[in-house]
């Protein structure tokens, strides 16, 4: 689904929509003799697009008269009148009526959700700082994901890209995946930006009026950050340390121990999970278990659409590669082994080195590097004390620039012709007999990662 001709019009003139439910409690409070503004001000913090509506409409308003934009919801309201708010809120669009298919729907609500979460936790930490001003606050958290909606909305492929890129680990953050994508599309992210701050009342412009107090304007875009970074690396687990880092940047700012805040953290995210239950939003809670064994991945949750990590699938076909195997021997365990590694986890630059019974030396059985002339096509164990340590059990040594020049000190001239770029090494062993080597060729962190994952899972195939 491309995105609309002139995107920015198209989002200025068509309002996101909000869940059923906000709405029709909204519009039976505005039936009523007597209006609490009180109840509409909570409804409208239990959705971001009814929120930014009013917070655009209220900040467009004063603008034209030369007057300070609100700085809450109750200020937004009393700014708006009566008359506007019965006319106008009812008229916002269903999420149930905007999204027909449940997938589509999926991906939104999920975002939804999140905005709900940041928010919810960056209220407890205002709590915590005892800032009075937390309204505003909580305020731009539950907006700090609008564009993202209204991709969700316009163009959910692009959207499932961005995951995708930080997934896989092409970029570190959503807003830089996000940034990308919309840049392929023809969209600079900072233009459009703009473009929302001023219409919407998103937290730029929020930030942007508590210019008076910029140390808590400073301090006040750190807790929506956090607020940002915690709610989406939570759906990927609790236990990696992309999560672990921000946890500790949340205690730096409580002025708590971690152990403090992680329990106050925990405490927000299971009392999050009670309220989004019965209105079935997701809850990143139900991925806070006590392990000490932590995953290397957790996928992203299902409603995104975009599938599972590449080392899951690597994982999964691996596994159903062996299990299909009738005789299971080490050469067919080796050979799923490398099905896994070159078409699942696209690794191609792989050598297999084997050791014949009672020989002293190894054997180049495959060699899918370029150039395989530059390789010995066998290797004196005798005078590569390296390889012959290796070789005494199942063991594994990631080769790098920072340990080749010691590690070239144990091979021969041909043994540091095999670990000259950076590669991974695992011995295999077989009835208590070195068997064989693999080497796979490295170009990331990410590469490792999904090799030691991989090799992980293979192991309890590997006969002892």
């Amino acid at each position: 689904m491309p995105l609309p001709n002139d995107w920015i019009a198209h989002l200025q003139n068509t309002p996101l929509p909000v869940r059923g439910e906000v709405h029709r409690r909204l519009s039976d409070l505005l039936w009523r003799d007597e209006i609490d503004l009180g109840e509409i001000v909570g409804w409208l913090r239990r959705d971001p697009a009814a929120c930014g509506f009013v917070m655009g409409a209220a900040a467009r308003a004063q603008r034209s008269k030369n007057r300070n934009a609100p700085h809450s919801l109750d200020h937004a309201l009393s700014l708006l009148g009566i008359t506007w708010i019965k006319q106008t809120l009812p008229k916002l669009p269903i999420i149930e009526d905007v999204f027909p298919d449940l997938a589509h729907r999926r991906g939104y609500l999920i975002a939804l959700a999140r905005s709900l979460h940041a928010a919810r936790h960056a209220e407890s930490w205002l709590v915590e700082l005892h800032d009075t001003s937390y309204e505003i606050v909580v305020v731009a958290t539950l907006l700090h994901n609008f564009i993202e909606l209204a991709l969700w909305r316009d163009a959910p492929e692009l959207m499932r890209t961005a995951l995708i890129q930080v997934r896989d680990g092409h970029t570190s953050t959503l807003g830089h995946a996000i940034k990308a994508v919309l840049a392929d599309a023809g969209i600079d992210l900072k233009t459009l930006e703009q473009a929302l701050n001023g219409f919407y009342y998103l937290p730029t412009q929020l930030f942007a009026d508590e210019a008076a107090t910029p140390i808590l304007a400073r301090q006040h875009q750190t807790i929506v950050l956090l607020a940002r970074r915690l709610s989406f690396f939570s759906e990927i687990g609790w236990y990696h340390p992309k999560i672990i880092a921000t946890q500790k940047e949340i205690a730096e700012l409580l002025k708590r121990d971690c152990a403090a805040t992680d329990q106050l953290i925990h405490q927000v995210a299971v009392k999050t999970a009670h309220e989004f239950e019965p209105i079935g939003l997701y809850s990143s809670a139900k991925l806070l278990i006590d392990s000490a064994i932590i995953p290397v991945y957790w996928p992203f949750p299902a409603d995104y659409g975009i599938g599972s990590p590449p080392i899951q699938r690597a994982q999964f076909n691996l596994a159903a590669r062996i299990t299909a195997q009738k005789n299971r021997t080490p050469n067919t365990l080796i050979k799923s082994l490398l099905t896994s590694l070159i078409e699942d986890l696209g690794l191609v630059r792989v050598l297999i080195l084997s050791r014949a019974p009672d020989a002293d030396f190894l054997t180049l059985n495959m060699n899918k590097r370029p150039n395989p002339e530059h390789y010995a096509h066998s290797l004196n164990l005798s005078h590569n004390p390296l390889l012959e340590r290796l070789m005494t059990g199942n063991k594994a040594l990631a080769i790098q620039t920072s340990n080749r020049n010691t590690l070239n000190r144990l091979l021969d001239t041909d043994g540091q012709k095999l670990i000259a770029v950076d590669c991974y090494l695992q011995t295999l062993n077989f009835s208590g007999q070195p068997f064989a080597l693999v080497v796979i060729d490295t170009q990331s962190e990410r590469d490792l990662l999904h090799i030691r994952a991989l090799f992980d899972y293979f192991m309890p195939f590997w006969p002892r």
